[in-house]
């Protein structure tokens, strides 16, 4: 994708998120989940938006210590295999290898393929799953990159 501006995420941004993750997830998270991760001391937001403004995705994640752990990727379905994700992840782990953090973590549906494929390509490996993770029953895969500090 050309030209792709990662901001961190405003209240005043949480509406436009909020057609995303209804667009994305059949679990969507609730307006006040989006709140409350804005004002977070140890949560992080990244808005992807291309040259005209337009939200193609955001992603979220925390800092805990050694670890950072990635809540939610996102991309609008009309910009998905153009680059957005794999930006905002290439963003959140190059921050995480200057902070020095240990290792980052995330959960993916086990019958997401595209994001498995996206995590691996990035140098995540699965360690463990976690049985019916979602509210429809669906298990999550744990995924790990560790930094090698």
């Amino acid at each position: 994708m050309a030209s792709i501006t990662l901001t961190p995420m405003r209240r005043r941004d949480i509406p436009e998120v909020m057609r995303i993750e209804h667009l994305c997830f059949s679990d969507p998270w609730e307006q006040a989940a989006f709140e409350r991760e804005t004002t977070n001391s140890f949560s992080r937001s990244l808005l992807a938006r291309d040259a005209t403004g337009q939200l193609l995705g955001y992603t979220i994640y925390w800092i805990a210590g050694p670890e950072y752990h990635v809540l939610n990727v996102a991309t609008d379905p009309a910009a998905r295999r153009t680059g957005v994700a794999r930006r905002m992840m290439d963003h959140v782990l190059n921050e995480a290898r200057r902070e020095h953090a240990d290792f980052v973590a995330l959960e993916v549906r086990t019958g997401n393929v595209a994001a498995k494929k996206l995590y691996v390509d990035l140098g995540f490996r699965i360690i463990g799953t976690r049985r019916h993770y979602y509210r429809d029953g669906e298990d999550a895969e744990v995924m790990q990159l560790r930094m090698g500090t």
